[in-house]
């Protein structure tokens, strides 16, 4: 079951969802938008990327900070952002994550590997990582702070066993650690 506004903002009022910061006028009709970090991996050309190698990774991405800001993404080019809010859901919450059309109609694809399991956040509230990729054929400026992905809350039948977090083999946004190779 997807959640209306109206169960969203009683679920964040209760803390089974918690979005740091939560603007109430980011809320839609069954979503909330989500705004862009200032942050962006960018993967250097010509390099090899090895995903059962995380040096190889650290070494073929540069974590660009713009300080608030527009970050230009050129023409078919790649990169990882975060969301400006840190997201945390209880175990009876699953949510997946969906580009703005308005985005989408700019030629900029966003995709955030899709599903924000329960128990997500359950340690410590964490940004989500988003996939982003330009096949405009112009370059397009991103602006920190912007709506870039909506997030859509599904009520579970019953909770989760054991939530995201509790899971040892889970992965954690920490500082530059954003890429989930390696593991």
């Amino acid at each position: 079951m997807i959640l209306p506004d109206h169960e969203i903002l009683e679920a964040v009022r209760r803390g089974d969802i918690r979005i740091i910061p939560f603007n109430p006028d980011n809320v839609g009709p069954c979503s909330v938008d989500l705004t862009l970090a200032d942050e962006f991996v960018i993967f250097k050309s010509g390099s090899v990327i090895d995903p059962m190698d995380a040096s190889s990774v650290r070494r073929g991405v540069e974590v660009v900070r713009t300080g608030g800001e527009p970050f230009l993404i050129r023409p078919g080019q790649f990169v990882l952002a975060k969301t400006a809010e840190r997201v945390a859901l209880s175990k009876g919450y699953a949510a997946t994550l969906e580009g703005r059309s308005s985005i989408a109609r700019l030629g900029i694809v966003v995709h955030a590997a899709g599903l924000v399991n329960p128990g997500t956040g359950l340690r410590e509230p964490k940004p989500l990582v988003l996939e982003i990729f330009c096949q405009n054929s112009s370059s397009v400026k991103l602006y920190p702070g912007m709506r870039i992905v909506q997030i859509i809350f599904h009520k579970l039948s019953s909770e989760a066993r054991v939530g995201y977090d509790e899971r040892r083999r889970s992965i954690f946004v920490r500082g530059d650690v954003w890429l989930g190779f390696g593991r």
